[in-house]
């Protein structure tokens, strides 16, 4: 039985669909992507405006306790979520292996850095790495960025990888 959603839509047949707003969740891998993806263009944006406005000014306008606080929020998720859906991933070689286990160790690393500023309301610690590290961690981003869009995700972690 088809149904229609939409006067313009396809139909679609109704078991296809997910029955819970649960199974929509889990079946968009639980946005990881997004999380991974709106974190990394969060820090983007301060390893830039630190490099064109210098790290003090960015400490004193960009980067507040609360701007660091809402940072933390998707970071410390896109890390959990990250390892719990290690065996969904299709991970096609060794590579693609290491690069995503690369991404989420990093986000398990950024988590307590960046979470501290919801006990201390301190967002100076940025000032223990060296000025030149925007221009390094900005490419590694940019890189963790590029394999994050092209994630693809299995629906179980038991199910066979088939080539798209």
């Amino acid at each position: 039985m088809a149904t229609h959603t939409k006067l313009d839509a396809t139909p679609t047949v109704a078991g296809d669909r997910p029955d819970t707003w649960f199974e929509l969740f889990k079946q968009h891998s639980y946005y990881l992507q997004f999380a991974v993806i709106t974190t990394l263009i969060m820090g983007m944006y301060l390893h830039v405006t630190s490099l064109f406005i210098g790290r003090e000014l960015l400490l004193r306008y960009v980067l507040t306790p609360t701007f660091d606080a809402v940072l933390a929020v998707p970071m410390t998720y896109a890390g959990i979520v990250g390892w719990m859906l290690w065996r969904r991933v299709v991970h096609p070689n060794r590579w693609h292996r290491f690069i995503y286990g690369f991404t989420i160790v990093y986000f398990t690393i950024s988590i307590p850095i960046h979470g501290q500023t919801f006990m201390t309301q301190r967002t100076d610690y940025i000032l223990a790495f060296p000025w030149w590290y925007s221009y390094f961690i900005l490419l590694v981003q940019m890189g963790m960025l590029a394999f994050t869009w092209r994630l693809r995700f299995k629906a179980s972690a038991t199910e066979p990888v088939h080539p798209a």
